[in-house]
């Protein structure tokens, strides 16, 4: 076992039984890629307008 896989155990296990700890290990690494897609949307479509120079 990985030490990142031990340290999700230790945290979440605090959590019920409703969820598993093997189903906790799809869940972070989805939720990861969706904050990566949400921010490189906001950098990439949504850019921010900058003021011009005087």
């Amino acid at each position: 076992m990985s030490f990142a896989t031990y340290f999700m155990h230790l945290i979440f296990e605090s959590i019920p039984s409703l969820i598993s700890s093997d189903l906790i290990l799809y869940i972070l690494p989805g939720l990861a890629i969706s904050i990566l897609l949400f921010s490189l949307k906001i950098m990439f479509f949504k850019t921010p307008k900058f003021r011009k120079v005087k």
